[in-house]
């Protein structure tokens, strides 16, 4: 399989890199044919340091002269539709960092596209694949089985001087686990925001109450400048309480789930005890994205983690991003 990637910024050098260098020892049929970059020297460093065969500083030269076997694109979302769109409708498989364009039309567009010829691809919503947050989703499985739905989910995204205007491009990631864990779409939601104009034009802390399609009530906490990187997120059942903390941080440096019934302990795990996650990009899902990506194209399956699937994350994105204070939403 002839592997193309677009855009080596750092989420390409520090996670998608180590990952497909795993991937290759696991699967040695996986060539790393090309990889671009609008900045050449950044482009010649990739190469050299994940093996790949050549390097362009033009992507569209390189689909045409490598003709891949599939193709990651990890470009900022003000790239990503235009090029997705050309790639989906050529039929190449496709990975996509998320989000896939900044509002809800964008995403439509890439899905019409993925349409004209089927072609195979993956949002990258890596928090879908961290492997405490699909253990914390399992544990809601056998919990609504047998007692009872969820009551409610709290999740807490805190980062420290993230000042850009841009902070929606990573709040996403809390819209879109908050989905995941809960197996079911937004209902309804209302937004509040704290601004922080002396630290920049579009700082502040968002936080937003909901209710999903099933019933669940949600409560989000988006701060981008606390004092700590951390998400977080405790769900509630009947007699049962699951608290996860999924990215290493001062409190947890490996990471916390913890399953509580009736004030017992029932499970009280962290990634020093999971296979496969002992470095942060398996850890915080970027491996498992990747392998089931890959492994979809080689046996031609369809990969998890579709532009229909990303729709809703990315409309609430959008509401993040132009301020509006509620939404209920189309179901």
């Amino acid at each position: 399989m002839k592997l193309c990637v677009i855009g080596l910024g750092w989420v390409a050098d520090a996670m998608h890199g180590p990952a497909y260098l795993k991937y290759r020892k696991e699967n040695p049929g996986l060539e790393l044919t090309a990889c671009c970059d609008i900045d050449a020297e950044k482009a010649k460093a990739y190469q050299n340091k994940f093996g790949f065969l050549r390097m362009y500083t033009e992507w569209d030269k390189m689909l045409e002269t490598e003709n891949p076997d599939a193709v990651c694109l990890l470009t900022p979302p003000a790239q990503i539709t235009v090029i997705a769109e050309k790639i989906l409708s050529s039929g190449i498989p496709l990975l996509m960092e998320k989000p896939p364009g900044e509002a809800k039309e964008d995403t439509l567009r890439l899905i019409e596209a993925a349409k004209i010829k089927g072609t195979p691809h993956l949002v990258a919503f890596n928090r879908r694949y961290c492997p405490l947050i699909i253990k914390m989703r399992e544990i809601s499985a056998s919990l609504s089985g047998g007692s009872g739905s969820m009551q409610s989910l709290q999740y807490n995204m805190f980062r420290i001087g993230r000042t850009e205007a841009e902070f929606f491009i990573t709040a996403i990631h809390a819209v879109d686990t908050v989905r995941y864990i809960c197996d079911s779409d937004y209902k309804s939601l209302s937004f509040k925001y704290r601004s922080y104009q002396e630290l920049g034009e579009g700082v502040s802390d968002i936080h937003i109450h909901g209710t999903m399609k099933d019933g669940t009530v949600v409560t989000l906490n988006i701060c981008p400048v606390a004092g700590i990187n951390s998400e977080s997120a405790v769900m509630h059942f009947h007699d049962h309480s699951i608290y996860v903390d999924h990215i290493g941080t001062a409190l947890y440096p490996d990471g916390r789930l913890v399953h509580v019934h009736n004030n017992s302990t029932v499970l009280n795990i962290n990634y020093a005890d999971i296979p496969d996650a002992g470095e942060r990009f398996e850890r915080e899902g970027f491996y498992c994205e990747n392998k089931l990506f890959f492994d979809a194209v080689l046996t031609g399956k369809t990969p998890p983690g579709s532009l229909e699937s990303a729709l809703q994350s990315v409309e609430i994105a959008d509401c993040i991003r132009s301020r509006k204070d509620k939404i209920v939403m189309q179901l």
